[in-house]
């Protein structure tokens, strides 16, 4: 058995605003490669403009703690050589801009203008090193508070003095810096999305127009070419194409000149042999039973190699590029009506039609001689490979622009897995009946041909009956 179902329809593209774009596409993945980078780049963007502007700010920070560290210094050592204030009055009147801590030692005595910041929380080493007498700095935390501890040596023995910074403004800073950055990186998703969805599109609109060139071409439009519309990048891909096209039609022309010119060939012999049975059957009393036998299988096969011809004189036609299609106003019941009487005339059995009220007035845009072809071949198809017609329905399709007609046979039916390619020429099928039954395989690959050329649909699928359903879907016309 031999059928095919339609194309597929094309999966419809996914924009990404509310809903993300489809992986599995090219434009797709372009997509989400574009916004990877994106990330990418935007993290490390914000890794380096936090690591420079946190060094700055920090920087900053040191640098007005250390002036201000040494102005107070100076000024308490100024004020010690002075009589008429005592070290607590002295410590008090410094300046503290940025709400620090100062702290004097003088021969081990320890001076502070805050209950909560003493000599214990200042590290050893960093008291041991200043009174010492050499300057230095290190962030500490008091109080679970983040501070800077800045210790410089006055010029008495043992005599130092320390002021902590806190560094609570600069944390926060840091805070707001580091969410803003943040921030900056997450909403460079969507808006990588939006943009690579969006800038990729005039990219793959080549790629689009090879696809739709070549689906053209793989429907059975040979003289589709690819324009590659001015961009010169195109431009050597577009002529590789189109050569490679032009040399396809060409041989395809050339095999379907042959199959025709051979195929009309073999209609004269095979005419005179017709002749010549039948004035053999005039005397076919007159053979003994062995040659009526003979005769009645010799009149099968050639009728069958009559067929065979047929067939491919026509198939070959179509590949040549012949375009005799008189589109018509046809009523499909009259016309389904002649094809069952002739297959009664043939000694088939009857078949039940299943048809609206209304099917007198159903109208189809067809080339008559086209669809006629098509219901016998689809009928010749269920008695000979599908185990006998079971039904034949004619309605109106749901979109109300179509006419349906559908077939219905008694077989086993057809895999789903076979579905795609039993139209096509020779395609017998993998199942038992199918490769046991005659035939080549050229019935439904017709019927495939002839239905696109009225710009109708051929598909096949399971019956109710429990066999297989072919549906023929074409065009409505108008009233004749």
């Amino acid at each position: 058995m031999s059928t095919t179902a339609g194309p597929a329809p094309a999966r419809r593209r996914r924009s990404p605003l509310g809903r993300a774009p489809a992986p599995r596409t090219l434009r797709g993945r372009a997509t989400l490669a574009f916004t990877a980078i994106t990330l990418v780049l935007s993290t490390a963007l914000a890794l380096t403009v936090w690591g420079a502007v946190s060094q700055y700010l920090l920087l900053q920070r040191e640098r007005a703690t250390l002036a201000q560290a040494s102005a107070n210094a100076a000024q308490l050592q100024r004020g010690a050589s002075a009589a008429g204030l005592t070290l607590p009055q002295l410590l008090a009147q410094l300046p503290r801009q940025t709400g620090s801590t100062s702290l004097y030692v003088d021969s081990g005595e320890w001076t502070t203008t805050s209950l909560l910041v003493g000599r214990d929380d200042l590290p050893r080493g960093l008291r041991d090193t200043v009174v010492e007498g050499t300057p230095a700095r290190q962030r500490i935390t008091v109080q679970g508070q983040t501070v800077l501890a800045v210790g410089i040596p006055l010029a008495g023995l043992d005599d130092a003095y320390f002021e902590v910074f806190p560094l609570d403004e600069l944390d926060r800073t840091y805070r707001v810096l580091g969410t803003v950055l943040l921030l900056a990186v997450l909403a460079s998703v969507p808006v990588a999305l939006v943009v690579g969805w969006w800038s990729t599109r005039p990219t793959l609109r080549p790629l689009e127009r090879i696809s739709t060139v070549a689906g053209a071409i793989a429907g059975g439009d040979l003289g589709a070419r690819l324009d590659p519309q001015g961009d010169p990048s195109l431009a050597p891909l577009a002529a590789s194409f189109n050569q490679t096209a032009a040399a396809l039609e060409d041989r395809v022309r050339s095999d379907a000149r042959f199959a025709a010119d051979v195929s009309h060939e073999l209609r004269t012999p095979l005419t005179a042999m017709l002749g010549a049975m039948s004035l053999v059957e005039e005397h076919v009393d007159r053979l003994p039973p062995d040659g009526q036998e003979g005769l009645a299988l010799l009149r099968a096969e050639v009728q069958g190699f009559e067929r065979l011809v047929a067939d491919l004189l026509e198939i070959s036609r179509s590949d040549a590029g012949s375009t005799d299609v008189a589109l018509e106003d046809v009523r499909v019941a009259d016309l389904l009506g002649a094809v069952l009487a002739r297959r009664a005339l043939a000694g088939r059995p009857p078949v039940p039609v299943d048809a609206p009220s209304d099917a007198g007035q159903l109208v189809v845009r067809a080339d008559k001689r086209r669809l006629e072809r098509v219901l016998g071949n689809l009928m010749d198809n269920a008695d000979t490979h599908g185990q006998g017609l079971r039904a034949v329905v004619l309605e109106r399709a749901a979109d109300g622009r179509t006419v349906r007609l559908s077939v219905d046979d008694a077989g086993p039916g057809v895999p789903v897995e076979e579905r795609g390619r039993v139209f096509e020429r020779f395609a017998r099928g993998a199942g038992s009946t199918r490769t046991q039954t005659p035939g080549a395989g050229l019935g439904l690959a017709l019927v495939a041909r002839h239905v696109l050329a009225m710009h109708g649909t051929v598909t096949v699928g399971d019956s109710p009956h429990g066999g297989a359903r072919f549906t023929v879907d074409l065009p409505l016309g108008g009233t004749p």
